[in-house]
């Protein structure tokens, strides 16, 4: 899995790419924590090339969620892959946030 953050203004864009699991899910945890802690107020997520999510993967992203509107921010996945998007929509998450297929 790789992960890539840029920043530009108030706007994070992190694309994943990959399958998330719960060997790599602590490499998203710190670049999550970095959005965290900047000025940024939107996460964009770019999960067009990650191939799936597991559980631990969903619990870092809702963790981060939870937190991250609590100081005003906001989440968007702006390309998933179907797997992902299915996923999503099976859990209910596209009712957080905006989740967008490809």
């Amino acid at each position: 899995m790789t992960i890539d953050l840029t920043m530009k203004n108030n706007v994070a864009f992190m694309k994943i790419e990959g399958i998330l699991n719960s060997e790599n899910a602590h490499i998203l945890q710190e670049k999550l924590a970095e959005v965290f802690h900047s000025e940024c107020t939107l996460l964009e997520l770019d999960l067009f090339d990650c191939r799936n999510i597991s559980s631990t993967g969903i619990g870092k992203i809702l963790l981060f969620y939870k937190d991250f509107i609590g100081k005003g921010g906001e989440i968007e996945v702006v390309r998933s892959s179907n797997s992902v998007y299915e996923l999503f929509s099976m859990l209910k998450l596209n009712q957080l946030f905006t989740v967008n297929l490809g």
